[in-house]
């Protein structure tokens, strides 16, 4: 039995290294930057983290993130063009996780780490605390609304998945719980655990990833058990990660 992947016999290996790739970057970028301000710090924390902190390792670790974000694209592109082809309702949550995708990035991309760099950049320039904590403040909430698309995208794709009946325990699964703790996100900010689903989220996507990696072509056509061809059926690869 076949999977969406058994299409693809390269493209699933590139797509899982380039997730893999988009994480690390995150996380690289992340400990340089040292992650900036939160709103609740206030203008103390402002002052150590952007007037304290090594400008060029900030503004250089949320371009090493930047990077990251980009090749989250082609991943998302490869989700969707393989996933959720078997049903109408399968291809519509598959595209409309793309455009969360998209926006995700965008919205991160376009105003959180400008907003960010903007704060670092004039706060050591002689931009007065105010304006730095108001420019701060923007890439947190930038941050906080970014997590709403990234969930609505993993729901898209264990959606999707769901619809082919590829990897109902990990993809389908615990991707349905990974979307709805992020969808959960802004709210529990209120508590300061809004970065508590990013880890679920972490766990979830480098499963996908290893899931792509290990990814093996369907069996030739030759190898399929025929009826009264008196053939012995070859297990598909692909099949275990069904349930994976």
């Amino acid at each position: 039995m076949n999977t969406p992947l058994s299409r693809t016999p390269g493209a699933a290996r590139v797509a899982g290294g380039l997730g893999l790739a988009h994480l690390a970057l995150l996380v690289t970028g992340l400990a340089m930057s040292g992650g900036g301000a939160l709103i609740e710090d206030g203008t103390a924390g402002i002052e150590e983290a952007y007037g304290q902190g090594d400008l060029t390792m900030i503004l250089g670790g949320w371009l090493v993130e930047s990077i990251g974000f980009v090749l989250l694209v082609p991943v998302a592109v490869f989700l969707a063009s393989t996933m959720g082809r078997s049903s109408q309702w399968g291809r519509w949550a598959a595209r409309t996780g793309l455009v969360m995708a998209g926006t995700y990035v965008a919205v991160t991309l376009a105003v959180g780490f400008p907003a960010g760099a903007a704060a670092a950049y004039g706060f050591q320039h002689d931009l007065d605390v105010a304006a730095a904590s108001a420019l701060n403040s923007m890439r947190v909430f930038a941050y906080l609304l970014s997590l709403l698309c990234l969930g609505a995208h993993v729901t898209c794709v264990a959606l999707s998945a769901l619809a082919d009946g590829f990897g109902r325990r990990w993809v389908t699964g615990l991707g349905l719980l990974t979307g709805a703790a992020l969808l959960a996100a802004p709210p529990l900010a209120a508590v300061g655990q809004q970065d508590s689903p990013t880890l679920v989220y972490i766990v979830w996507w480098v499963g996908l990833c290893v899931i792509l990696l290990r990814h093996r072509p369907a069996p030739d056509a030759d190898h399929t058990a025929t009826p009264g061809a008196g053939h012995t059926a070859a297990p598909g690869a692909d099949a275990e990660l069904r349930g994976v």
